[in-house]
Protein backbone atom coordinates (compact mmCIF):
# COMPACT_ATOMS: atom_id res chain seq x y z
CA UNK A 1 0.00 0.00 0.00
CA UNK A 2 2.29 2.67 -1.28
CA UNK A 3 1.16 6.25 -1.37
CA UNK A 4 2.14 8.18 -4.38
CA UNK A 5 2.72 11.74 -3.25
CA UNK A 6 3.27 13.01 -6.74
CA UNK A 7 -0.48 13.01 -7.42
CA UNK A 8 -1.36 14.74 -4.14
CA UNK A 9 -1.21 18.40 -3.39
CA UNK A 10 2.12 19.70 -2.11
CA UNK A 11 0.91 20.25 1.44
CA UNK A 12 0.15 16.49 1.88
CA UNK A 13 3.81 15.73 1.23
CA UNK A 14 4.70 18.41 3.75
CA UNK A 15 2.43 16.90 6.42
CA UNK A 16 3.75 13.37 5.79
CA UNK A 17 7.31 14.71 5.99
CA UNK A 18 6.55 16.56 9.23
CA UNK A 19 4.91 13.48 10.80
CA UNK A 20 7.87 11.31 9.82
CA UNK A 21 10.31 13.94 11.06
CA UNK A 22 8.51 14.28 14.42
CA UNK A 23 8.37 10.48 14.80
CA UNK A 24 12.08 10.20 13.98
CA UNK A 25 12.87 13.03 16.43
CA UNK A 26 10.87 11.36 19.26
CA UNK A 27 12.53 7.97 18.65
CA UNK A 28 16.00 9.54 18.59
CA UNK A 29 15.27 11.51 21.77
CA UNK A 30 14.03 8.45 23.68
CA UNK A 31 16.58 5.88 22.60
CA UNK A 32 19.70 7.78 21.58
CA UNK A 33 19.86 11.24 23.15
CA UNK A 34 18.29 10.48 26.57
CA UNK A 35 21.01 7.94 27.64
CA UNK A 36 23.71 10.30 26.36
CA UNK A 37 22.15 13.19 28.33
CA UNK A 38 22.04 11.02 31.50
CA UNK A 39 25.73 10.16 31.02
CA UNK A 40 26.52 13.85 30.59
CA UNK A 41 24.58 14.74 33.78
CA UNK A 42 26.44 12.05 35.76
CA UNK A 43 29.77 13.26 34.38
CA UNK A 44 28.93 16.86 35.37
CA UNK A 45 28.03 15.75 38.93
CA UNK A 46 31.31 13.84 39.14
CA UNK A 47 33.21 16.87 37.83
CA UNK A 48 31.60 19.06 40.52
CA UNK A 49 32.56 16.53 43.23
CA UNK A 50 36.12 16.40 41.95
CA UNK A 51 36.29 20.21 41.87
CA UNK A 52 35.16 20.29 45.53
CA UNK A 53 37.85 17.72 46.38
CA UNK A 54 40.41 19.85 44.56
CA UNK A 55 39.29 22.92 46.53
CA UNK A 56 39.63 20.96 49.78
CA UNK A 57 43.08 19.77 48.73
CA UNK A 58 44.16 23.31 47.85
CA UNK A 59 42.83 24.58 51.18
CA UNK A 60 44.71 21.82 52.99
CA UNK A 61 47.84 22.62 50.98
CA UNK A 62 47.53 26.26 51.95
CA UNK A 63 47.12 25.20 55.59
CA UNK A 64 50.02 22.72 55.42
CA UNK A 65 52.73 25.07 56.81
CA UNK A 66 50.58 25.83 59.86
CA UNK A 67 49.86 22.12 60.37
CA UNK A 68 53.57 21.28 60.06
CA UNK A 69 54.35 23.98 62.63
CA UNK A 70 51.69 22.51 64.94
CA UNK A 71 53.25 19.07 64.54
CA UNK A 72 56.71 20.46 65.38
CA UNK A 73 55.27 22.19 68.47
CA UNK A 74 53.52 19.00 69.57
CA UNK A 75 56.72 17.02 69.11
CA UNK A 76 58.59 19.58 71.24
CA UNK A 77 55.88 19.35 73.89
CA UNK A 78 56.09 15.56 73.80
CA UNK A 79 59.88 15.66 74.17
CA UNK A 80 59.51 18.06 77.12
CA UNK A 81 56.93 15.78 78.73
CA UNK A 82 59.14 12.74 78.17
CA UNK A 83 61.86 14.50 80.16
CA UNK A 84 59.37 15.04 82.98
CA UNK A 85 57.77 11.59 82.76
CA UNK A 86 60.23 8.71 82.53
CA UNK A 87 59.62 5.70 80.35
CA UNK A 88 59.51 2.16 81.73
CA UNK A 89 63.16 1.66 80.79
CA UNK A 90 64.17 4.62 82.99
CA UNK A 91 62.09 3.63 86.01
CA UNK A 92 64.71 1.41 87.66
CA UNK A 93 67.30 4.19 87.38
CA UNK A 94 64.83 6.66 88.90
CA UNK A 95 64.14 4.30 91.83
CA UNK A 96 67.87 3.96 92.43
CA UNK A 97 68.26 7.75 92.41
CA UNK A 98 65.38 8.14 94.88
CA UNK A 99 66.88 5.52 97.18
CA UNK A 100 70.30 7.20 96.93
CA UNK A 101 68.71 10.56 97.78
CA UNK A 102 67.03 8.98 100.78
CA UNK A 103 70.28 7.43 101.95
CA UNK A 104 72.24 10.65 101.31
CA UNK A 105 70.63 12.58 104.15
CA UNK A 106 71.16 12.06 107.85
CA UNK A 107 68.45 9.44 107.96
CA UNK A 108 68.07 5.88 108.96
CA UNK A 109 66.13 4.31 106.13
CA UNK A 110 63.78 1.77 107.64
CA UNK A 111 61.62 1.02 104.61
CA UNK A 112 61.88 1.60 100.85
CA UNK A 113 59.31 -0.50 98.97
CA UNK A 114 58.54 0.20 95.30
CA UNK A 115 54.93 -0.74 94.60
CA UNK A 116 53.39 -2.26 91.51
CA UNK A 117 52.61 -0.09 88.51
CA UNK A 118 49.10 1.33 88.47
CA UNK A 119 47.79 1.85 84.95
CA UNK A 120 46.06 5.14 84.23
CA UNK A 121 44.62 6.44 80.97
CA UNK A 122 47.80 8.01 79.54
CA UNK A 123 50.47 7.00 82.03
CA UNK A 124 51.47 4.53 84.71
CA UNK A 125 51.84 5.46 88.37
CA UNK A 126 54.46 3.84 90.58
CA UNK A 127 54.05 4.31 94.35
CA UNK A 128 57.12 3.87 96.56
CA UNK A 129 56.55 3.52 100.28
CA UNK A 130 59.32 5.09 102.35
CA UNK A 131 59.86 5.12 106.10
CA UNK A 132 62.83 6.79 107.74
CA UNK A 133 64.08 8.15 111.03
CA UNK A 134 65.77 11.55 111.13
CA UNK A 135 65.26 15.18 112.09
CA UNK A 136 62.53 17.49 110.95
CA UNK A 137 65.09 19.79 109.33
CA UNK A 138 66.67 16.92 107.36
CA UNK A 139 63.22 15.77 106.22
CA UNK A 140 62.54 19.28 104.89
CA UNK A 141 65.90 19.22 103.03
CA UNK A 142 65.02 15.80 101.63
CA UNK A 143 61.70 17.09 100.25
CA UNK A 144 63.51 20.15 98.85
CA UNK A 145 66.03 17.93 97.03
CA UNK A 146 63.18 15.76 95.78
CA UNK A 147 61.50 18.82 94.27
CA UNK A 148 64.69 19.51 92.30
CA UNK A 149 64.32 16.29 90.29
CA UNK A 150 63.50 16.82 86.63
CA UNK A 151 60.86 14.07 86.90
CA UNK A 152 57.45 14.50 88.44
CA UNK A 153 57.45 12.97 91.92
CA UNK A 154 54.56 13.57 94.27
CA UNK A 155 54.77 12.90 97.98
CA UNK A 156 51.59 12.06 99.83
CA UNK A 157 50.29 10.19 102.85
CA UNK A 158 52.98 11.86 104.99
CA UNK A 159 52.87 10.75 108.62
CA UNK A 160 55.42 12.24 111.04
CA UNK A 161 55.60 11.01 114.62
CA UNK A 162 58.13 12.05 117.25
CA UNK A 163 60.60 9.51 118.55
CA UNK A 164 60.57 9.48 122.33
CA UNK A 165 63.91 9.24 124.00
CA UNK A 166 66.01 9.89 120.89
CA UNK A 167 69.14 9.71 122.98
CA UNK A 168 72.45 9.10 121.23
CA UNK A 169 71.00 8.49 117.76
CA UNK A 170 69.95 12.12 117.28
CA UNK A 171 66.83 11.12 115.38
CA UNK A 172 63.81 13.07 116.58
CA UNK A 173 61.08 12.01 114.15
CA UNK A 174 59.92 8.98 112.26
CA UNK A 175 58.41 9.83 108.86
CA UNK A 176 56.40 7.54 106.62
CA UNK A 177 55.21 8.68 103.21
CA UNK A 178 54.52 7.54 99.68
CA UNK A 179 56.49 8.88 96.73
CA UNK A 180 54.57 8.64 93.47
CA UNK A 181 56.36 8.83 90.17
CA UNK A 182 54.63 8.78 86.84
CA UNK A 183 55.73 6.81 83.79
CA UNK A 184 54.94 7.78 80.23
CA UNK A 185 52.83 5.20 78.44
CA UNK A 186 54.41 4.78 74.98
Amino acid sequence: MAIDLNEKPWWVALIVGLVLGVALFVVLQMYVFKPIREDIDQAEVKIQELEREIEKGLAAKADLPRLEEDIRNYELDLDRLRRILPTKRETDDLIKRLKHLTERGSFRLTRFIPGALIEREFFFERPITVALDGTYHELGLFFDRLSGFSRIINVDDVVIVPIRGAGATGYTIQATFTQRTFIYKE
